[in-house]
């Protein structure tokens, strides 16, 4: 789950790793294919790549690629929230 924010902040934060007019000029099919070519699970997410997506709004990435980009195959956290909801809901409180 702490993945997620970190995502997050890191795409609102693109001054932070401002893109040189090297990057500016990548295409956004040149991004993607950085990120479909992001094997393998990193120890530490891949800041310049994920950079790169979050300076690119034009190509409107989706939270799947951003997270690709960032974690490469590391699968996603499950999401227990929806779980507890559910049982929330199963006992009536009559």
């Amino acid at each position: 789950m702490k993945a997620i924010p970190i995502i997050l902040l890191a795409l609102s934060m693109t001054t932070v790793h401002a893109a040189t007019p090297e990057v500016q000029a990548e295409s956004c099919d040149q991004i993607r294919e950085q990120i479909q070519a992001h094997t393998g699970i990193p120890a530490k997410p891949n800041t310049l790549l994920l950079s790169k997506v979050g300076a690119n709004k034009k190509c409107r990435f989706t939270s799947a690629e951003a997270y690709r980009a960032a974690w490469g195959d590391k699968p996603l956290p499950k999401d227990d929230r929806r779980d507890r909801r559910s049982k929330g809901r199963e006992h009536d409180d009559d």
